[in-house]
């Protein structure tokens, strides 16, 4: 299968730390922007990275969509069976996205000429970021020690905020937060995966 992907989007990356977790190997391509069609013109309607070739000429898309079809694909999901614990992680994976999302939006906002920015929009992403930190610091000790389906976003969404809103600095407002991510960045797949030469760890 063919991922079109780019490890710095945190939702492409997502997909590549889950292929790996779970030992599929997929080709991986970087794409190239194409104006107005976004960077997969033809594979994504909607312009939009990652996409899987799952079937030759099919792509699926968006990443939470990708991801669950690679845990699927494997015998050792990581999305549980059970209601309570599947929605669990639905929620922490949604989190995480969502943390994405306000970190990319209040970077589009940013980078616009002056004369155009929107300071109440950028005063709003700001705030979701922060306000997801804050809501990540209370809940750290439930974010599992290992990879989860739920924590595969918030780690992408972290690392991403970092790179892009490193303004914040989430790692001094939230410790125990830190101190878990930590833990994770030693895991071999984190490092495969990480882009951001800019930041340190």
């Amino acid at each position: 299968m063919k991922l079109i992907c780019d490890p710095i989007s945190p939702y492409a990356r997502k997909v590549m730390i889950l292929s790996r977790l779970h030992g599929i190997k997929l080709e991986e391509v970087r794409p190239e922007k194409d104006g107005a069609n976004g960077y997969v013109a033809g594979d994504n309607p909607l312009g939009k990275i990652p996409a899987l070739e799952w079937q030759p000429g099919q792509f699926l898309f968006d990443s939470p969509v990708i991801c669950d079809f690679l845990d699927n694909q494997s015998q050792s999901s990581l999305l549980p069976d059970d209601g309570h614990k599947r929605f669990i992680q639905l929620w922490q994976h949604a989190l995480g996205d969502g943390l994405s999302d306000a970190v990319y939006n209040y970077r589009i906002e940013t980078v616009r000429p002056k004369a155009l920015h929107w300071e109440d929009m950028i005063e709003r992403h700001d705030q979701s970021i922060r306000n997801t930190v804050k809501t990540l610091e209370k809940i750290s000790p439930w974010l599992g020690g290992e990879w989860t389906f739920g924590n595969i976003a918030i780690v992408c969404g972290l690392d991403y905020a970092a790179y892009r809103a490193g303004h914040i600095d989430w790692k001094s407002a939230a410790p125990k937060l830190a101190d878990w991510h930590r833990h994770i960045a030693e895991t071999e797949v984190w490092r495969d995966t990480f882009a951001y030469e800019s930041i340190n760890p």
